[in-house]
């Protein structure tokens, strides 16, 4: 008798567990259902929207900034600087944190491959403006550093070391009040480096 009370309670709680189970698996497809049909019915909205004027847009602009050209004999600072003057003088857009769908909805689906070759300069930008900065810190020109890598953060670099090397800087020269304004400046940033840079940031002002 025991033996059955037993086979039957432990039967109920393995058909409870299979019930349990099957409706949290139901459930997950479900959802994963209908973000699928959300992703393509806003991709085919976004593959549908007209083009759209981008001629305003917020292109980085080298107007009014000075950089550090030809001022020390270095390869790889020369290396730098050159690949900086051949991008002045292209279209250079910081799209960081839009997808391609975004584009497409905000601009429109024929503007997509211009403005992927824009995103695509002003990573190489930032990168170049990182290794210019790092390179020039490294052979001792502090305040030409402190210029490239501030220009880099100006326009939005998500770079956690141009911010970091930045930040150092800026600290080792007792300007603190710059950090601060750094990180209102890192505050805006679109992009998932956002809340390491603030709180790295955070660690120079406490």
């Amino acid at each position: 008798m025991w033996f059955h009370t037993s086979y039957y309670v432990f039967l109920g709680w393995t058909l409870i567990f299979i019930v349990v189970v099957s409706y949290k698996r139901f459930k997950a497809n479900l959802k994963n259902q209908k973000a699928d049909e959300s992703f393509w019915k806003r991709e085919n909205d976004a593959n549908l929207t007209r083009r759209k004027d981008i001629s305003q847009l917020d292109y980085v602009d080298f107007s009014g900034v000075s950089l550090p050209f030809a001022l020390f004999e270095d390869d790889l600072l020369k290396q730098c600087e050159e690949q900086v003057r051949i991008l002045k003088d292209k279209k250079i857009l910081n799209l960081t944190g839009l997808s391609n769908t975004d584009l497409k909805i905000k601009y429109g689906a024929a503007n997509l491959p211009d403005l992927t070759q824009y995103d695509q300069n002003f990573t190489l930008l930032v990168r170049t403006l990182n290794t210019w900065g790092k390179r020039l810190h490294e052979l001792s020109h502090t305040q030409e550093a402190i210029c490239v890598l501030a220009f880099a953060a100006s326009i939005g670099s998500d770079i956690k070391a141009t911010w970091s090397l930045l930040a150092e800087l800026y600290d080792a020269n007792g300007e603190s009040a710059k950090i601060a304004d750094l990180k209102e400046s890192a505050s805006t940033l679109n992009s998932l480096m956002r809340e390491p840079i603030l709180a790295m940031l955070d660690g120079y002002l406490s």
